[in-house]
């Protein structure tokens, strides 16, 4: 398999300097911006080192625009993204990829009964959506971009097919609202189908972050932003050990260390866990600081990326095998 590049959403945006600069000297190199929240890509571009290698995801922000009840104009974005790439191939030696504009079905709130309720009219809204969306994939390249287009859960086959003949780096979007299983069941299932049709084609996963799918199946990239998230809630990922003698065989420490309300799904700061965190030299007060547990969060993606690697390059792809299914 390829090596796995996990992207940093979210990054900061109309942040101090000095953030910015934190978040570079902890190794990220790789991130994913939003067209709609601007400043992200400028808070990236203007921070980082000239030099600096590494590669820029952007995302046209449909699925938030979606949830805001606005639009987001194809020409306005296309002419957005030809201004990045060419400001990026000027002063930078990061690579740029453009995500294609997406249309979202339904309203807010309905995409499960959308995906699960299978009657004629709801079949309607999705095939009317993916098929905007493939038009609006076949006008950027008209105007030369060709885009990283996205095969969402819910869609028929034939619009991953159709996308395929144009591209050769397709996004994989799993639900919002379906369970965990069921995201995970769906994901398994297009590689199967690029498996069975012999397509060998570049994949990412848009807000994955399990690590048996990050593990077993052939990513080539990924991203998520449960870093910052997580951060602003209060809660760490950590790996089993710490980061001296980290096992990331095992399920990640997940732990709200703050003195805000424990986040939901998480674990107690335990007297064991502040132990091990201090070993690698992390203080009680250092907790409190979002800024800190970001750091803390973004060390643990990079150690994971790694980790992910040496295992992957040692992985016989076997598609359910892989999984244990």
């Amino acid at each position: 398999m390829k090596p796995i590049k996990l992207y940093f959403a979210a990054v900061w945006g109309g942040c101090s300097n000095e953030r910015m600069f934190n978040l570079i000297n902890a190794g990220v190199k790789n991130v994913l911006v939003s067209y709609i929240y601007p400043d992200q890509f400028k808070g990236w571009i203007n921070n980082i080192p000239l030099d600096m290698e590494g590669n820029i995801i952007v995302d046209s922000g449909a699925f938030t625009a979606w949830n805001k009840g606005k639009l987001i104009n194809l020409d306005n974005y296309i002419k957005y993204a030809h201004q990045i790439i060419n400001e990026v191939s000027k002063f930078s030696n990061q690579k740029v990829y453009i995500v294609n504009l997406d249309v979202i079905p339904g309203i807010v709130g309905q995409t499960q009964s959308l995906t699960r309720n299978r009657k004629f009219e709801n079949i309607e809204l999705i095939e009317r959506a993916a098929n905007a969306g493939f038009q609006n994939m076949k006008e950027m390249i008209k105007q030369g971009i060709k885009p990283i287009h996205v095969f969402h859960q819910g869609e028929s086959w034939k619009w991953l097919d159709k996308m395929l003949e144009y591209i050769d780096y397709i996004g994989i979007s799993p639900a919002n609202d379906v369970s965990t299983n069921e995201r995970n069941q769906w994901m398994l299932s297009v590689f199967e189908y690029l498996y069975r049709n012999n397509v060998n084609v570049d994949t990412h996963g848009f807000a994955v972050t399990n690590k048996k799918i990050l593990l077993n199946l052939p990513w080539t990239s990924c991203d998520s932003a449960s870093w910052k998230i997580s951060a602003g809630m209060g809660a760490i990922y950590y790996p089993q050990g710490g980061f001296k003698n980290s096992n990331f065989s095992k399920s990640a420490l997940v732990c709200t260390v703050s003195d805000r309300k424990i986040k939901k799904g998480t674990g107690y700061l335990t007297s064991n866990f502040l132990k091990l965190l201090e070993q690698d030299g992390y203080s009680y007060d250092d907790l409190q600081q979002f800024q800190m547990r970001a750091l803390i969060n973004v060390r643990y993606f990079l150690e994971l990326e790694k980790w992910l690697n040496v295992k992957k390059s040692n992985i016989v792809f076997k598609i359910r095998n892989n999984l244990g299914l």
